[in-house]
């Protein structure tokens, strides 16, 4: 190739314009532009150089034709074609956003509904602290929001509305453990969430208060300023107070103290009693609530607390619960239709109701000790929500 450009040295306007291009085509511009004869007339070639020219001249003449047929398809080259380019990153974007192309789009009716209904809000927490006034400040002690009383607006609640209200109320802690740590808040909260997120149950507010055990459950408790309070609380949220009902749990009534031993001053819609004390307590309470003709729900399993005489055990689950609901009006009587997830024990008294049928109670098998006494809760709970506030549902606030 050397001596080739040295027998035929080039011009200098022909060397500027052959030196951008790529060897090849520099080497066909050269042959064709330098060398070209009338037809017929052979080509000045050193004898040396002829076979070696006529292969270069082939390669160049070859190398002319892949580069046209590269100039209209790209896919027999090795050269990416447009098709297989990356494309540029806000394509890709709007590409994931792209409907089908046989997507139904939605009319105009519809777009203009779903701007004007928002999704119902999320589920939050509202803490506040308050101590009944006769009550001793370490009994109730809420210096962080942890340890205060709860307020849960489960999905669907709104403001501008008016929601029933369900006040849960703890049984015994231990002495010295901080409300943060109690089980019964959350536990309640996770059912009552799931059977409104089924549909169940129509959204509804739930309030879980807590206290510290230092001599007594629920120490001078009032249930009544309870309520005032909370009714303010919940005014502050834009969210107006509608039905109550109350439940608790062991301690909640029956052992002293406040809870539910005085919930009938507040004008309950429904109360339950989920394994309680059956001391001198839950016996006024009961009988409050069906001279109001309250609808009451009591649940147990193997709670003896409060009896008199007193048991050997507190927990039995072979006791006769129908040496306590005969003291309050109660007669066995056929079960209902409904009955909870768990199995009854086969007692005299598993199903008994008083003669207005505004009590109702049952004896319900959850197992044995101490762990059938907290077993208790869920099931208890979910049938309560489900008989007595399934109906229930919120309108709007007569203030808005």
């Amino acid at each position: 190739m050397s001596r080739a450009r040295e027998s035929w040295p080039r011009r200098k306007d022909q060397t500027a314009r052959t030196d951008r291009l790529r060897p090849t085509q520099a080497h066909v511009v050269w042959v064709t532009r330098k060398r070209m004869r009338p037809l017929g007339q052979p080509l000045d070639i050193p004898k040396g150089m002829a076979q070696g020219y006529t292969v270069r001249l082939f390669s160049a003449l070859l190398w002319a034709a892949l580069l046209s047929a590269c100039s209209r398809g790209a896919h027999d080259c090795g050269m990416p074609s447009e098709a297989s380019k990356p494309k540029p990153v806000t394509a890709a974007i709007r590409n994931l956003d792209a409907a089908p192309a046989n997507a139904r789009k939605p009319s105009a009716s519809a777009v203009a509904s779903a701007a004007k209904s928002p999704s119902p809000p999320l589920e939050r927490t509202v803490h506040f602290a308050w101590t009944p006034p006769l009550a001793r400040t370490s009994e109730y002690s809420m210096p962080e929001p942890e340890d205060q009383h709860t307020i849960w607006l489960f999905h669907g609640v709104e403001p501008g509305k008016v929601y029933p209200v369900l006040v849960a109320f703890h049984g015994q802690p231990r002495r010295g453990r901080a409300p943060r740590t109690y089980a019964f808040p959350r536990g309640v909260a996770d059912v009552a969430r799931a059977l409104v997120q089924s549909g169940e149950v129509a959204p509804f507010v739930l309030v879980t208060p807590v206290f510290r055990y230092e001599r007594q459950n629920w120490p001078n408790f009032d249930v009544v300023e309870f309520v005032d309070e909370l009714k303010r609380v919940l005014g502050h949220e834009g969210i107006t107070t509608g039905r109550l009902y109350f439940v608790g749990h062991s301690g909640a009534a029956g052992c002293g103290g406040g809870g539910l031993n005085h919930v009938a001053e507040a004008s309950p819609s429904a109360v339950g009693f989920f394994d309680t004390c059956l001391g001198s307590g839950f016996l006024k309470s009961v009988r409050e609530l069906a001279k109001h003709h309250v609808p009451t729900f009591i649940a147990h399993s193997v709670e003896t607390a409060g009896v008199q005489p007193r048991e050997p055990t507190e927990y039995e689950s072979q006791f006769d619960f129908g040496r306590v609901y005969s003291k309050v009006g109660l007669r066995p009587t056929s079960c209902p239709e409904h009955l909870p997830e768990a199995p009854l024990r086969k007692l005299a008294y598993q199903c008994s109701t008083n003669e207005e049928r505004t009590v109702r109670a049952l004896v319900i098998d959850t197992g044995e000790g101490e762990t059938a006494h907290e077993a208790l809760v869920p099931i208890a709970l979910r049938y309560f929500l489900r008989e007595y506030m399934a109906a229930v549902r919120s309108h709007p606030s007569s203030s808005k």
